[in-house]
Formats: C-alpha cells, sequence, structure tokens
C-alpha cells in the first residue's frame, strides 16, 4: 500500500466534494471523482493519503498535479475570499508589486511581504487591511520567496536586513519558520525583523521564530491604554496578552521595537507617549528601542482624522522625553541605529513613460485592476477591464523597481 504524506495538508469528504485545508488559514475544494479516478479505494488519515492501487511513483506524481490543481482555487477562511497562490510553477514574479513579494528601496534594507490579509480592521491601516471589500489576497510559497530574496540580496555590500512586512500581519503567515530560516541559511549574518500587531504571539511562537533566526520584532503597540488601543484596532485588543509577550522577550533575550503611530486625537497626549517610552526604557537590544511614527493619510487607506500633525508639531511632542529617558526620539545627523545604507539594487528592466507588452494574470485585488507580467517583473495595470492575452502597458510607476502601468 503507497501512503503518502502531505505536510500542510488535511482531508475530509463531504458529501461528493473532497475539502483540503491547507495550512491552518487556507482551503479549496475537488469533486470526490477526482480522489476516486486516481484510485477507488483511496483513503485519508492524519498523515495524508492511502492509494493501495498505484506505484509509489505514479501516485505521488498523480497527487502532485491534485493539489496543483487544488491550489489554483485556494480560499481564505477568514473570509471567504479567493486566493492568488504565487509559487515556483505559477510564473509570476515576486518584484514589480508594493502590495506582496519583494521590495528594494535601493538599500541594504529588503522589504518582504509574504501575504495579504490581517486579523485586525484598524481605523488607521494605510493600506485598508482586515475587513474590505479586495477581490483576492495573495499567499507566496516560502521557498519561491527565499530564492527571490537571494537574488535580490546577493548584490548588496552591506550587511542585509531582511523586514517581513506585508500588508496585513505576518503572523498569519503559515510558513514562517521556513522563510525566516531559509533567509538565515543563505545569509548567515543578516538580520531579520517583522513587523506585527503582537496579538497573535506566543511564549512557543517566540521561541520558534527565535530558534529559527528572527533578530528583531518590531511591535505596533500604540498606547498602554487598553480603551484607546480597542478604538484603534477596530475591535477589542489584547494589551494584556502583549505586555506578557513583551516581558517573554525580555526573558529571553528577543531584540523588540515599539513602532507606535501617533494619531491627533486618540493616543497623541503627553501621557501617552511618555508611558510607551517608559516601558522602552525598560529594554535591552542592541537597536533602539521606540521608533515614533507620524500619522500620513493615504488616499487608498483608512483616515480617522481629517487633518495632519505637522513634523513640527509631531517632534515637539517626542523632544522633551530624549533627555528624560535618555533615548533619541527625534532625527539626528550622523545617527544611524540601524544601519542603512544606499546600496546596489536591480536595474529596472524598462522606465517610466516607457511602452511594454504585458501578459495578463489575474484581476488585481480591486476591480479596475489586473496583475500582468513583462519579463520577470510584475506590472499592476490600472483602467484595465480585459480578463486575458496580452496588452500593450505605458509605465506610469518605475521607483524602486514597483511598475504601475496604464493600457495603451
Amino acid at each position: 500500500m503507497v501512503h503518502i504524506s502531505f505536510p500542510h495538508f488535511s482531508f475530509a469528504k463531504r458529501d461528493d466534494l473532497v475539502i483540503v485545508t491547507y495550512a491552518q488559514y487556507y482551503f479549496f475544494e475537488l469533486p470526490l471523482s477526482d480522489f476516486l479516478a486516481l484510485d477507488s479505494e483511496f483513503d485519508f488519515s492524519d498523515e495524508g493519503i492511502s492509494l493501495p492501487n498505484l506505484s509509489e511513483k505514479s501516485a505521488q506524481n498523480k497527487m502532485n498535479r491534485l493539489i496543483h490543481k487544488g491550489l489554483q482555487k485556494l480560499i481564505r477562511k477568514a473570509n471567504n475570499r479567493k486566493v492568488l497562490y504565487i509559487d515556483e510553477d505559477s510564473d509570476i514574479p515576486l518584484i514589480g508589486s508594493n502590495e506582496f513579494g519583494i521590495v528594494d528601496r535601493d538599500t541594504n534594507i529588503i522589504e518582504i511581504k509574504p501575504l495579504t490579509g490581517c486579523n485586525l480592521s484598524c481605523i488607521y491601516c494605510s493600506v485598508d487591511e482586515g475587513k474590505n471589500n479586495k477581490l483576492i489576497d495573495i499567499l507566496i510559497d516560502p521557498d519561491y520567496l527565499v530564492n527571490a530574496c537571494i537574488v535580490v540580496a546577493s548584490p548588496k555590500t552591506h550587511r542585509v536586513e531582511f523586514n517581513i512586512g506585508p500588508h496585513g500581519e505576518p503572523l498569519l503567515y503559515p510558513f514562517m519558520e521556513e522563510l525566516i530560516s531559509g533567509l538565515k541559511l543563505a545569509f548567515p549574518d543578516c538580520i531579520i525583523s517583522i513587523n506585527t500587531n503582537g496579538t497573535l504571539l506566543s511564549k512557543k511562537k517566540i521561541d520558534i521564530l527565535q530558534k529559527a533566526g528572527l533578530t528583531r520584532i518590531n511591535l505596533s503597540l500604540n498606547s498602554l491604554q487598553k480603551q484607546c488601543n480597542d478604538a484603534l484596532a477596530n475591535q477589542p485588543y489584547p494589551l494584556d496578552h502583549i505586555l506578557k509577550m513583551l516581558d517573554y522577550c525580555k526573558e529571553v533575550d528577543m531584540s523588540v521595537l515599539l513602532a507606535p503611530l501617533l494619531i491627533p486625537g486618540y493616543n497623541d497626549s503627553s501621557e501617552d507617549v511618555e508611558s510607551l517610552v517608559k516601558l522602552a526604557s525598560t529594554f535591552k537590544s542592541p537597536f533602539p528601542t521606540i521608533g515614533f511614527q507620524k500619522f500620513l493619510m493615504y488616499k487608498g487607506g483608512r483616515n480617522p482624522v481629517k487633518k495632519e500633525q505637522s513634523f513640527e508639531d509631531f517632534f515637539a511632542l517626542l523632544k522633551p522625553l530624549e533627555e528624560k529617558y535618555g533615548l533619541v526620539l527625534t532625527p539626528k545627523a550622523d545617527y544611524n541605529p540601524f544601519g542603512i545604507f544606499k546600496d546596489k539594487t536591480l536595474i529596472k528592466p524598462f522606465l517610466k513613460q516607457s511602452f511594454v507588452r504585458a501578459r495578463i494574470i489575474c484581476t488585481g485585488r480591486v476591480p479596475s485592476e489586473k496583475l500582468c507580467t513583462a519579463g520577470d517583473r510584475l506590472i499592476t495595470v490600472r483602467g484595465l477591464f480585459k480578463d486575458s492575452g496580452t496588452v500593450n502597458v505605458r509605465i506610469v510607476r518605475d521607483k524602486h523597481n514597483v511598475f504601475i502601468g496604464a493600457p495603451n
């Protein structure tokens, strides 16, 4: 009897369907007849699938094809939304989008965005994640992502930092351990940081990620007042749990950077700000332990206020606390604690205002967009309503190898 193990997959029959759960947060459905066509005596177990009438090679090949077919129908459980699953076989580049994949902003810090989707729906989210009306979500295979990172990072001359900061919550990514360990194996001296809301942290998860090679947690803790956090998260926020996880990070020497976003009228009182600075002053780390962010209004984001705070007022709020707590909270000349340097980057294959013939892959995340490819780059084409084939595209943005196009 041939028994094939499929890590991250579990199978269940329901009427004339087989429901396949993938990596906890996703699923797809296949007709029962697809499995019966492989072997009329097939069976499932917690460890995988049994195909008693097939050879091992034949069973593996046929199941691989069936799984690949299912992944094209992947659905995210949280919102029942179609998922674009991207792996090496998908022929979808990981460079070109600002929403997923890899973004290199001409420094030694490489941004990694392995998925979209969030477990919170914060009222200030600049990319409108969580509850929204977007058409698809994204999930990227970790091996494909690591290999693409190697291509981008290899020409760098300074120590590389991989910052895992997707459009959403990175700890929803089911392959985070594999991603981090793969990056660390390829670049043993690299820094790996992760931007998280912290709600999905646990002692076990911190241990796993630290062992895999995670260097620093960038935590978006915006207040030490539960009522304020609940309002900003647009749902109950587990503040006590977050504080316990911070204590555990201290125990195991996991570096933490508090990254509060100050929103006028919500968490920008002097008391709110000082309480966060005081907390950050208790951490030990080779990096800064707090970095305040000024709220900026984005066209595609959620904007709970009508007017931004000026940088002058923003820095004036922070300045008195620098001397009191001995922390650097405002910009300083020649102060570069994260070691960020201009560095070599990939050559752009096409430039702004150039014309490109691109292949349409699928709909984008909003109705007026299509994801297209040209060579080894992805192009988000806006105002395109054709569903397949090829299209002439005029590049309207090329900054940092992020390409936006318009149909020509």
